[in-house]
């Protein structure tokens, strides 16, 4: 699952990587993952007596002729705080039932049939480590300290623990056989979402251990608030909000005045070239600006606090 609307969030920097171009690279994938994908093909059900050996075993083979090397990551026990999310998987793979007992059975075979891959990949001599906890992080460990190039997983979670390059969506279509690729740089210099910014996103949203996350709060509010914020740090402006009350007094405005399109000061090119420009200390010129320039009046001074007083009410209500 992960985070609610992240592969949203992430859709402009999504990359569409042919499978030839992971050649030479070595991935960390998420056992889990594959097992969960096996199942839910149609052709193989009813069909094929152990879908995720065979689903396994084949994609393996391939990225093996494309020199990609793999690493497997097994996951561990879940935490306590994701059970509620656990308890809701297990029944879309094993069917809605409110017996205690069937959840735990739809666990106990999840195990077992990943502990049937795991003996797989020792015959086949690929190596797999055992994570503590959640697939992902690990996946996400390696990946960071450098043992392996990339993470091949469709939780978002990789990126809040860390992961520099995620791949998802992986498929072995002989027409065109790719994978979508994301990366933490792109993320940071084209959404200018860092590690802090996606767990507070995170918080906002809903994910594994938050799953309705803040109510009434979607993911354009969520951005809105970051942009406003402008490299802030949003974890540490939570803590900030637990210090100072919802406000229902609105701030103060200045009166805005027209603005000239040359150096963005108040007033006009035609009063500047007349009379100059107090701002540019200038009599009879005013000073190019670029686009993100801020002017120092009264208004554009305030402005920022009045937008993110008003968003941040908005989200504690």
């Amino acid at each position: 699952m992960g985070v609610n609307d992240l592969w949203q969030i992430l859709e402009p920097v999504k990359q569409h990587i042919h499978l030839q171009n992971l050649s030479g690279k070595t991935i960390a994938v998420d056992l889990s993952l594959w097992v969960c994908e096996a199942q839910t093909v149609k052709k193989m059900i009813g069909t094929v007596v152990k879908p995720h050996l065979r689903n396994l075993f084949f994609r393996i083979s391939y990225l093996i002729q494309m020199n990609v090397k793999l690493v497997f990551v097994m996951e561990g026990e879940p935490p306590k705080l994701k059970a509620d999310v656990i308890s809701k998987r297990t029944q879309t793979r094993y069917g809605p039932s409110g017996k205690p007992c069937s959840q735990k059975t739809g666990r106990s075979h999840f195990k077992s049939v990943l502990r049937e891959c795991l003996e797989m990949l020792e015959c086949l001599g690929i190596p797999w480590v055992q994570a503590a906890g959640e697939a992902e992080a690990m996946c996400a460990y390696l990946n960071a300290s450098g043992h392996v190039d990339g993470c091949l997983t469709n939780d978002g979670d990789a990126f809040l623990y860390g992961a520099q390059m995620v791949y998802r969506n992986f498929t072995m279509n002989t027409k065109d056989p790719h994978v979508d690729c994301y990366t933490a740089s792109s993320i940071k210099s084209k959404l200018g979402l860092d590690r802090d910014a996606l767990v507070g996103l995170a918080v906002l949203l809903g994910c594994d251990y938050l799953p309705k996350g803040v109510p009434g709060v979607g993911k354009e509010q969520a951005l809105k608030l970051l942009r406003i914020l402008k490299g802030q740090s949003l974890l540490q402006r939570f803590n900030q909000w637990i210090e100072e009350p919802c406000s229902s007094i609105p701030q103060p405005a200045a009166k805005n005045v027209a603005h000239c399109s040359v150096c963005s000061h108040p007033g006009s090119p035609k009063d500047h070239e007349r009379n100059g420009c107090t701002f540019c200390k200038s009599d009879r010129y005013c000073e190019p600006h670029d686009y993100e320039y801020l002017c120092p009046c009264e208004w554009h001074q305030t402005k920022h606090n009045r937008q993110l007083n008003e968003i941040e009410n908005n989200i504690k209500k």
